[in-house]
């Protein structure tokens, strides 16, 4: 029997390895697998890209253009996001296919299927040691957490199926990488948690540098755009933290 929480892993088809690698640790922890073409930038048609990205929203609220990457990668989420939204599992494990799945993983997930529908995104991959803003038990060592600052890596995430619905229906178009994007979860009205400590990590290679750099800019309005992006994040996060305080993954 399958596991009650399906993975859906983004892929390039063209990368079938690095494919196959990761199908082959999913399987292993008794989950079930259901790949999504991700989107190669380079290969979007113009009206494709005018459909999806908006340059003058970018223009507005980020500090530079999205690279042909970039476009990519959040088109890869945002497939995965629709297909959620129509499909009828509660809650789904969002893979790019650069990670190292822990053994715990399952049971993971199944505690997580218990809780109360009162969350729509848990982060379970970062980098460095996150700050806390709220900490609640889950299992043995593991807590969910709730962000000062959320982290910006989208290598592994639980998203429940309100959630995808939130994000597909505010996000297209879409005008910030994903990654930065997700930081700003008050925007969508995102219930936006983490798992500590990180049950998955994240390999060498990232998913954006299979599709595509980013492009380095500078001069003095990249810096000022983005210092203006800077302090947005910043109020945005804690007038949010405040306003949500009482905000519980758990019911309790």
């Amino acid at each position: 029997m399958s596991h009650p929480c399906p993975v859906y892993l983004i892929n390039l088809p063209r990368d079938h390895e690095r494919g196959e690698q990761m199908r082959q640790q999913i399987s292993a922890l008794g989950l079930e697998t259901r790949r999504v073409d991700a989107v190669y930038g380079k290969d979007l048609q113009p009206h494709e890209r005018d459909a999806l990205y908006s340059p003058a929203l970018n223009l507005a609220r980020f500090h530079k253009p999205m690279s042909p990457g970039e476009i990519g990668c959040y088109a890869s989420h945002l497939r995965v996001w629709e297909t959620m939204r129509d499909d009828a599992a509660p809650m789904a494990l969002v893979l790019e296919d650069d990670v190292a799945l822990g053994p715990e993983l399952p049971a993971l997930l199944a505690a997580v299927a218990q809780l109360p529908p009162q969350w729509d995104m848990i982060k379970l991959v970062g980098r460095d040691r996150e700050r806390v803003w709220r900490s609640w038990p889950l299992l043995e060592r593991w807590h969910v957490v709730r962000y000062r600052r959320a982290p910006s890596l989208t290598g592994a995430y639980l998203l429940s199926r309100e959630g995808a619905a939130k994000l597909a229906a505010a996000r297209k178009p879409f005008y910030r990488p994903v990654d930065v994007d997700l930081r700003f979860w008050w925007e969508t009205d995102l219930r936006l948690y983490g798992m500590l400590p990180y049950p998955i990590q994240l390999a060498e290679a990232s998913f954006v540098s299979s599709i595509g750099q980013r492009e380095q800019v500078g001069g003095f309005m990249y810096r000022w755009r983005k210092f203006r992006s800077q302090v947005m994040y910043s109020w945005g996060s804690l007038t949010s933290n405040f306003r949500t305080r009482h905000d519980t993954p758990t019911g309790h």
